[in-house]
Order: C-alpha cells, then structure tokens, then sequence
C-alpha cells in the first residue's frame, strides 16, 4: 500500500490538505449516507466529465451536490484523492472499482494506474476476470497482458471466474476466445497446399462465419475445401456453429465438412455447440456422427463443456450417448464440473 503521508509543504500534501478540511468546497459528492466536501473548480479541470455536469445549466450546477449511486464511499474517497493529490493508497486492494470510476469520470492517468496494478496482480484465480474488465473498460493492453496469461496457464480454464465470464457476456468470451486461440500453436498444416485451394478455403470459412449461404454455396461449387480453414485455424464448420448458422452447418454437412476436425484448441465443432448452446446445431452435429467424446487441449469432452453452461446441452449429449466418467485435465468429471459450477445436473 503506497504511504499516505507527504512532505510538508509539497503540492501534494497542500492539496491533500485542502481537501481534507473542507476550505472554501463548493461542492458536494453524495455517497450513500456520506457527504464530501469539494471543490468545483479541481473536480471540472480534472474531469471533463464533473466539468460537464457542473455546468451552469446542469441539475449538478443548480443543487451543487453530485449524487453518486454506484460506487462504495471508499473507492469515491481514493478517486477524490487522486484528483487532488495523484496519490492512491488504496489502489492494491480497490483497483477493478477504481478502474471502473476512472474510466466514468475520464481520468486517463488513474485508469492507467488501475490497468497497470491489476496486470501486476494477475493469478490463475483472477485471470478471467481480469479479462472482463479489461473489455468492459476498453483497456486493450490489460486484456492482452490477460489473454496471454490464460493461454500459458490453461488451469485457468477450470476456474470459476473463467466459467462465470462465459456464461455472464458471451460478446466477451467471443472475443477472448477469439484472441486466446491465436495465441495457441496452430495445428499441423499440409506440407504443400496449392495457392488457390488455400484462398478458396479461407473464402469459406470467412462466408461461413458471415452465414452467406449463396456465397458458401458458390464457393463450394467452385472447388473449395468443405473443410478450409480461417486464420484462426478455424473450419468452415467451426465458423457456422460459432455463430449459429444453422443453414450454413447444414450446406456445409452436406458437401462433407469432416465433423471430427479440430481447431487449434483441439475442438471440435461439437465442443463449440456446446458451449454457446444451439440445440439444432448440436443435433445435426451428432446425426453426422461427431465423435461425442472428444477431448479438447483441457482434456475436455462436449459434455464437460455443457455441464459449465447449459443443462438442455448436458441432456441432448446424454441421450446421444456421451460418456459421463471422463475425467479432464484437471481431474473433473461432467457431473463433478456441474455440481462445483452450478448445481447437480445428473440426479
């Protein structure tokens, strides 16, 4: 925790001063059942966003008094600060609400210092969230400092923060994922692929991910692979089930797209209907013969996949036949992944 005490006599401690007693505020930050003293002409050359509201025409200018509703008194207490003084004691234990606050009332410099102490406190436990924040606050540099961690600790992946960001924003877990699986090794390419094929399948893929049907349908005829590959060394197939094509997964089933292919995560497009949850992609999965017990770079099966986010998932792949008893990386069955993220879904 950095030391709240300065020189005497420095700008810093005169202004923390200042602060503290209260002289000649003119304005009131209303927090709870907590009233601080301050003043409007530090908050406004700080804050663009406290300059706006203290306007003479705003609400804010009339009743001199900011009402703040979604903060606890000590995260506005440590934000205050900073804006008098640049100093935040507080930031090791309150840096995910200060970054929040920074990032509402426009102060770049405690954001950064926000991004940077939660980067420095990046743990296996902490890593999903970590990475939500950083989107949710648009904080580029912090989310790839976090997506970089998840991809050289894997046991992240059977955390409950990481289950938890999945369930609670799939844009979010998208674009992690997204990013994660360009961090991974790509999977072993053909020695010799002919230039046109190549294109041709990259076509595909990115057709596929857009759900353009004509457009798969043309390609296709034109000769590309059933199974090209995105950049992100995703099929065709993986593209359409990622984003709920269901018209694509069929065109694509159709013209021999291989249901055991995997991505670089070792997925296959069963693993991600399970995650994201499509009962009809899931069901023309598995009348193509997708292997259902598959396992993954975490060792995990489709099933240990529904078990983290959907019960109709868990009771579509049981009725198709998927094992139960296999264990993933990490020791965890599927009933043991339910019953430690949710509740027992194998009564």
């Amino acid at each position: 925790m950095a030391d709240t005490k300065r020189e005497e006599g420095s700008f810093a401690s005169d202004m923390q001063a200042l602060m503290e007693s209260g002289d000649g505020a003119d304005v009131t930050l209303v927090v709870g059942d907590s009233e601080l003293a301050a003043h409007s002409l530090i908050l406004a050359a700080r804050s663009p966003v406290f300059a706006a509201m203290l306007r003479s025409d705003m609400r804010e200018a009339l009743s001199r008094r900011v009402e703040i509703t979604d903060m606890q008194e000590a995260v506005v207490r440590q934000m205050l600060l900073f804006v008098y003084t640049e100093a935040v004691p507080q930031l090791g234990s309150l840096a995910p609400e200060l970054l929040k606050a920074a990032e509402k009332y426009s102060l770049p410099l405690l954001k950064k210092k926000c991004e940077e102490q939660l980067a420095r406190d990046i743990t296996v436990d902490n890593a999903a969230a970590t990475a939500g924040l950083a989107l949710l606050h648009r904080c580029p540099a912090l989310k790839t400092t976090a997506v970089e961690f998840v991809a050289s600790h894997p046991a992240v992946m059977a955390t409950t923060g990481w289950t938890q960001l999945l369930r609670g924003n799939a844009d979010a877990a998208a674009e992690i994922c997204s990013q994660l699986a360009g961090l991974l090794p790509p999977a072993p390419q053909p020695a010799v692929m002919e230039n046109r094929t190549l294109s041709l399948g990259l076509r595909l893929a990115e057709a596929a991910r857009r759900g353009s049907v004509s457009e798969v349908r043309q390609l296709l005829a034109m000769g590309a692979p059933p199974d090209g590959r995105s950049a992100l060394w995703n099929t065709a197939l993986h593209c359409a089930v990622l984003q709920k094509e269901v018209e694509v997964v069929k065109c694509l089933l159709d013209a021999g797209a291989d249901v055991r292919a995997t991505d670089s995560c070792l997925q296959t497009p069963l693993h991600l209907a399970a995650w994201i949850f499509d009962l009809k992609v899931m069901c023309m999965l598995i009348a193509a013969s997708a292997p259902l017990d598959a396992r993954d770079r975490w060792g995990k099966t489709p099933l240990h996949w529904a078990a983290e986010t959907n019960v109709q998932a868990v009771k579509a792949l049981l009725m198709a036949g998927a094992r139960m008893d296999i264990k993933n990386y990490n020791g965890k069955i599927p009933a043991k992944v339910a019953i430690a993220e949710t509740r027992p879904m194998f009564n």
